[in-house]
Order: C-alpha cells, then structure tokens, then sequence
C-alpha cells in the first residue's frame, strides 16, 4: 500500500499550486537610466511570507505580489530580474511549472543574463541558490547573507518533513540531490561575499562548511539570521564599491557599530523602528487568523 506524505501547506495547499502552476514567480525590470552593462539577480529567501498559512501567503504574495529585494537594488544595474520560490523549499523545484528546477532556472537565467555582466544576491535560502546558479553561471559578484551552503543535514531535524517536506521527499532523489550542497559549487571563491551572523548556531554550522574556502567572509556580532544588520543599510552595502567590499573582508563587526558608519544616527534610528514595524506586522497576520477561526 502506498503511503501518502503528510500534506503541508507550502508544498500541498492549492492556493499555493495555483500560483506555482499560472503565475510566472520572477519580474523582470529595467533602469534606463544605467548603462547597459550589467544584470542583478536578486533571489527571495523563505521569509517570503510568514506563517506558513493561506493568510500569509495571500497577504504576501497575492494580495503585494511580494518580491524580497524589490526596494533594495544595485544602482547601477540595467537589468533587474527578482524570483521567488513560493514553496519556500531552496529553489528545488524552481520557481513555477516551467521553470521547475534548479537547472531549468540555470538555463533560463543564462539566457537572460547574456551580454551582461552579473552579480547575485540574497539571503538564507536565496543566497544558498544564488551560490550555486552564480558560480554556474560565472557571475562578477556574489552577496549572500547569511546563505547555507548545505541543506542535507536538514532532514536529520525530527520535524523536516513537515517544514520542508520538498527537501525530504527528495532525499533520494539523484538529480536533486547534488543542489543539497551549495559548497561543492564553489569554483571562484573570490567572487563570494559572505555576511555572516556569528551568534547564530546555524549560521555558525554553515560557516563551518566553507572554513578552508576562501570566501571574502564579513562577520557580525549577531544571532540574527538572514540579513545580519539593519536592513536600512542595505540600498549602501550593495552599492559599495569592490575596494570598499574588499576592505570590510575579513573583518568582525557590530551591527550598530556598523549602521552608524554605513547611514549615520537618523537611518539607523530609523532602521531601528522597522524592526518593531516588522513585528507588529506579523502580530497583525496572527490576530486576523485567530479572528477568522473564532468566527468560522
């Protein structure tokens, strides 16, 4: 008798397989105002929505059409292509029907970044595949923040099946199996720019990984995984320049220390008050799904 894996929502729920099956899931951008010279590939991390609910992801991905990274951007880039993978499961089934896995995201990506020169970006889950399809794919500069660079060990966790259960249903599954590992991609080093929270068990798991890999890897004294400093930085971290990135290599930072410096007192105030933005947010989502269950 054949055993059915358990349904869970990221993986199972029809609204989501809706998406998945009709929408495309990546937007392409220009900026007429840069030279034609350069593409950015921005990748969404599995914080895309939260929680795991059809409220969330209708909030986040229906209702917003929610790409991470879609305020943040390379100044300089011409080209801007945003993907999200809304199953939130390391991109191993692509971001749509087509697009379905990591090598048909490869073929695609190559194709559009033609002519360009490229720089990937993203955080956690999105700066794990932006590891793997930049280096594939030979990209100038790689920014992931606080990205895995293996995701095998994930199915020794007693509740992955039900928090990634795409992972576990593939665990034995020969073509997936070498996008588990981020770091055996790895083949320019010097193009991987690391930032990395160094209180952050897992994060000190991952950057364990890649020790002996010579990664430009920037530390901060955080426990705080994805993005691991204010994200008001962000529009000056990833507009800096290769010498300014190569400086901060190597380096051990505070993350306010580092505010201060990046965007100054107001911005890091302001910064500040995002976070507390951010949380009242996802107060918010729960208050209206305790609501519609008390009133179904």
């Amino acid at each position: 008798m054949e055993i059915k894996p358990p349904f869970v929502f990221q993986a199972d729920a029809e609204i989501v397989n809706d998406v998945y099956e009709n929408h495309p899931n990546y937007l392409i951008e220009y900026n007429e105002n840069a030279v034609k010279e350069y593409c950015i590939v921005y990748f969404a991390s599995n914080d895309l929505y939260y929680p795991n609910n059809e409220i969330a992801f209708s909030e986040s991905v229906i209702k917003k059409n929610r790409f991470e990274w879609y305020g943040n951007r390379i100044n300089y880039g011409y080209k801007h292509i945003f993907l999200r993978d809304i199953k939130k499961q390391w991109y191993l089934t692509g971001i749509n029907a087509t697009l379905n896995c990591p090598a048909a995201l490869f073929d695609f990506l190559r194709e559009e970044t033609m002519g360009y020169k490229t720089i990937f970006l993203g955080s956690s889950a999105g700066g794990f595949i932006s590891v793997i399809l930049g280096q594939l794919i030979n990209a100038e500069r790689i920014y992931t923040f606080n990205g895995q660079f293996e995701i095998l060990s994930l199915l020794n966790e007693s509740n992955a099946e039900m928090i990634d259960p795409i992972l576990f249903r593939n665990k034995n599954n020969e073509i997936l199996l070498p996008y588990y590992n981020a770091a055996n991609f790895i083949t320019n080093p010097s193009t991987v720019y690391y930032f990395h929270s160094n209180k952050s068990t897992w994060d000190i798991e991952q950057n364990e990984l890649v020790k002996q890999i010579p990664v430009n890897r920037i530390s901060f004294i955080t426990n705080n995984h994805g993005v691991p400093f204010l994200k008001s930085n962000l529009p000056v971290v990833l507009n800096l320049s290769l010498g300014q990135l190569k400086e901060l290599s190597g380096k051990t930072i505070h993350p306010l220390f580092f505010s201060l410096k990046m965007v100054g007192l107001l911005k890091t105030l302001e910064g500040l008050k995002s976070i507390v933005q951010f949380a009242l947010n996802k107060v918010y989502i729960k208050t209206i799904q305790k609501w519609k269950k008390k009133n179904q």
